[in-house]
């Protein structure tokens, strides 16, 4: 009987065992976590752009210079500013404009404030190095803009220097508005990551795009920045932009 005994407890040792190797079992395990717990929310939250009441649509504002039809080597020029008058916290503000191309060609900058018969300044700018957006700083100029005065600025492509109306011209308008006075209050501890959207929010259009500019020459490959920047001029009626900026892959 011994004997019979200590036989069935070696053919028991003998049978082969299920294959569970220990990275499997940790395999399963952390599946079973991962099901368990629900996804952590993005970080990033998108840019809604509000436009301010007192932002009502201006009259003869033209955001794109050019026309279908013209010569292809006649690039097409668009402000990046909304069809209304766009709000800014900023004496010298930076503003935008947009061309696909980098020609070499003649470009002139006017700021002049609603109502007065002379410009500020009006002036040539540097060609464009490259295609994409380019940058107005009125502090390049010792240009500053007054509270509550609105001001009208264009970039006009050249192409007669005899002829300026042949010009072709982008118009847009700006505000300086006074902080207190947002219909939707800003923090005042408003982080610089948060900044484009509680600008947009706020209805102040030409902040929110230069902080959101601002974050992108820190991190210019950064894909939730170019989604931040391409929703907000969507919103303002860019879409032909934005999707250009997409396509070009440019900063």
């Amino acid at each position: 009987m011994r004997l019979f005994i200590i036989v069935s407890i070696a053919a028991c040792l003998a049978l082969p065992l299920p294959r569970f190797s220990l990275a499997e079992e940790g395999k399963e395990k952390a599946t079973q976590t991962a099901v368990s717990q629900p996804k952590p929310e993005s970080s990033s939250k998108p840019v809604l752009y509000v436009p301010p009441r007192k932002g009502a649509p201006a009259p003869g504002l033209r955001r794109g210079g050019g026309t279908r039809g013209m010569n292809k080597s006649v690039p097409m020029i668009s402000l990046l500013v909304p069809d209304h008058v766009g709000f800014t916290l900023h004496e010298q503000p930076v503003l935008f404009w947009f061309t696909p191309t980098n020609h070499n060609l003649i470009y002139e900058f006017t700021l002049i404030a609603d109502n007065a018969e002379t410009p500020i300044i009006e002036t040539k700018l540097q060609s464009p190095s490259r295609g994409g957006i380019q940058q107005i700083r009125l502090a390049d100029y010792n240009v500053k803009l007054l509270p509550g005065e609105r001001y009208q600025w264009s970039v006009a492509l050249v192409m007669d220097p005899d002829e300026p109306s042949a010009n072709v011209v982008a118009k847009g308008a700006i505000e300086r508005v006074d902080r207190s006075k947002l219909e939707q209050p800003l923090p005042s501890n408003m982080g610089k990551a948060d900044a484009p959207r509680r600008y947009a929010e706020a209805g102040v259009w030409y902040d929110a795009l230069m902080a959101i500019s601002d974050l992108m020459q820190t991190n210019p490959a950064d894909v939730e920045l170019r989604q931040q920047r391409a929703s907000l001029l969507e919103q303002g009626g860019l879409g032909e932009v934005a999707a250009s900026l997409q396509s070009m892959r440019t900063p």
